[in-house]
């Protein structure tokens, strides 16, 4: 009866999470990813206890990292059947996660990370493109993961280790970037294996994660047991009280910022802060102020509290023409009463660099043309029925020929130049990519980037002219109705 109690407990914690932090609304379709394991497993079945009452449609999303054998296949088995029992949907991606590690110089952690949430992505897309059925509006679409109390626990015992700063200390949000949502966050995984055992889920146990091989394994099978037994047995509890508490103290702070991002200026891809209104701010802000520049121009990770703390000093005590590097080619310098931040190759007060980057974004008709007066060029698109076209369908480098029947993106096509947030399924390809880094696997000279028109819907690229289409649009003998799309440059 006890752990019948306690069962019940959990359920009702994380719908009032769930409410309190308005993590899902009624009629949503939540992604959700699954691994076969108990968070996830656990995730999942309440969510299907959920989704009657509150009309949600779940769509689950697994993996397979192709890391452990057999066990990974088991893994894919289990979920799927999982899946089949409780009738939601099971959308299943294969990546040989160790050779995309080895490809890009990252761990095995970080690149089954990134097919994660690109395989997430993906399905999301999918839904929102579908067509809404007469008299609805299109579906509203949440990601739904499975980190809970532990995870923050280590998360923040980790950042503390590395030396964080205040922002490290927040922790995992419940949801972040008003998407990705995390309802396990304050459940236990002695609650969660608790929840599993009584409702008889079974769930997959990865045998790597009780190896105390990688630190953060020895972190989870180390550190916290001791800090538990000998130090503080709520050890879990504080570490999430220290996030929730420097979570609003951070928040505190983004609003102080957001009062007086005014004083930030943007000419030529250059961002301006006066010297002298800066120096009237709190560290605390200026710091986060540079930060948040630095973020809406693209540079989203590495920056540590080293930059930043350098960054203060050179806009309080630099003098003209002192300069800092920041990572992914960003930097700053000092120029009279100026702070400037910019990308590498920017150049301050060139009116022939500011026409050369000047943005522009065009509507795309279908049986048009477009004129992009900015390159002097000129888009050409039709739609012809397959017996119109060449066998197979023909492609160069200025046209190619796209399927998007049934995508809806047809209503939004625009041609554009490249945005942070970019990115593609590049030809040939499974897995989505990041722009930045197509035009790096291309070869394409860092001069060139900026002046290469996009065929776009929303971030997602369909065709980077002159190299290459999107994989998922590509038409093929069996497409029935192409969208040839044709770019001439005027001469």
């Amino acid at each position: 009866m006890n752990i019948w109690y306690n069962i019940n407990m959990i359920t009702d914690k994380v719908k009032r999470v769930i409410i309190q932090n308005k993590l899902i609304e009624k009629g949503e379709h939540i992604v959700l990813g699954v691994s076969g394991g108990p968070d996830s497993v656990c995730l999942l079945s309440m969510l299907r206890e959920l989704s009657e009452e509150w009309q949600l449609t779940l769509h689950v999303v697994h993996v397979n990292h192709h890391l452990r054998g057999s066990d990974a296949d088991e893994d894919q088995l289990y979920t799927e059947k999982l899946c089949q029992r409780l009738d939601v949907p099971c959308h299943v991606f294969h990546h040989d996660v160790s050779a995309l590690a080895s490809e890009q110089k990252i761990t095995t952690e970080e690149a089954g990370r990134q097919v994660r949430y690109e395989a997430f992505e993906i399905i999301k897309k999918e839904i929102e493109s579908a067509e809404p059925s007469e008299g609805t509006s299109r579906p509203e679409v949440k990601i739904a993961v499975a980190h809970n109390l532990n995870d923050q626990a280590e998360t923040l015992l980790m950042r503390i280790i590395r030396g964080t700063g205040t922002d490290g200390l927040a922790g995992m949000e419940y949801m972040r970037d008003g998407v990705i949502i995390r309802p396990l966050l304050n459940v236990s995984r002695s609650e969660i294996e608790a929840y599993c055992e009584a409702h008889n889920l079974n769930p997959r146990i990865d045998m790597t994660n009780l190896e105390p091989v990688y630190a953060r394994n020895r972190l989870r099978l180390e550190l916290l047991p001791l800090l538990q037994s000998q130090y503080n047995e709520g050890i879990l509890s504080a570490l999430n009280r220290l996030a929730q508490i420097a979570r609003e103290d951070k928040e505190y702070l983004y609003e102080q910022v957001d009062k007086v991002k005014d004083i930030v200026s943007q000419e030529a891809g250059i961002c301006k802060i006066p010297r002298r209104e800066y120096g009237e701010l709190h560290s605390a802000v200026g710091k986060r102020l540079i930060s948040a520049t630095f973020k809406e121009m693209g540079l989203l990770q590495d920056m540590t509290a080293v930059h930043l703390d350098g960054a203060d000093n050179l806009f309080r005590q630099g003098k003209t023409g002192d300069r800092m590097d920041f990572p992914g080619g960003y930097g700053l310098r000092i120029s009279y009463n100026e702070g400037e931040l910019y990308k590498v190759g920017s150049k301050p007060d060139r009116r022939e660099e500011a026409q050369e980057n000047r943005s522009f974004v065009y509507p795309v008709p279908m049986n048009g043309d477009t004129q992009i007066p900015e390159l002097n060029a000129l888009l050409k698109v039709k739609i012809l029925q397959r017996e119109q076209c060449p066998h197979p369908p023909h492609r160069d480098r200025y046209n190619v020929c796209l399927d998007l029947a049934g995508t809806g993106i047809t209503d939004r096509m625009v041609i554009r130049l490249r945005r942070p947030g970019d990115y593609i399924v590049p030809l040939g390809m499974k897995g989505t990519k990041k722009l930045q880094d197509f035009f790096v696997d291309e070869k394409i000279p860092k001069a060139e980037r900026d002046k290469t028109p996009l065929l776009c819907s929303g971030q997602e690229v369909l065709w980077v002219v002159g190299y290459r289409i999107n994989e998922k649009y590509k038409a093929t003998g069996a497409t029935t109705e192409i969208v040839c799309v044709e770019y001439v440059p005027l001469v």
